[in-house]
């Protein structure tokens, strides 16, 4: 009887420790990302992302924790830098492709035409 209270308890405080972590690991995303967190849960890594307003882009790599975006350039640049420009939030595109594609390879106009063609998909819009 005692084995199965102990049991019991450490089950208990087993979710509950689960449940605090999800939940701190939840609002570390949020904290970080604010109104973008939508792109870091529903983008994968190797999605594409093209700020429609300065015709920036990068490919999208994702940890854990953060999404960053590579660039052309191969910069590393945090999924927020690439979005906000003078703290005032841009138009995106997230977009997803079948294909493997080449970062050497695109330009924004290249992005623009695969999208017209139906060989990426768009993810995300604002």
């Amino acid at each position: 009887m005692g084995k199965k209270i102990i049991f019991g308890t450490v089950c208990l405080l087993l979710v509950l420790f689960g449940f605090t972590v999800r939940g701190l690991y939840l609002m570390e995303i949020e904290d970080h990302y604010g109104d973008l967190q939508e792109i870091y849960f529903d983008s994968e890594s190797g999605d594409i992302i093209v700020n429609n307003q300065t015709g920036k882009f990068g490919c999208i790599s994702k940890n854990w924790k953060r999404a960053n975006v590579i660039t052309k350039e191969k910069d590393t640049l945090d999924l927020y830098e690439l979005i906000y420009v003078n703290q005032k939030e841009n138009k995106y595109e997230v977009f997803r492709s079948k294909n493997k594609l080449k970062m050497k390879d695109l330009s924004f106009e290249k992005i623009v035409k695969l999208k017209k063609d139906n060989l990426i998909a768009t993810i995300i819009k604002n």
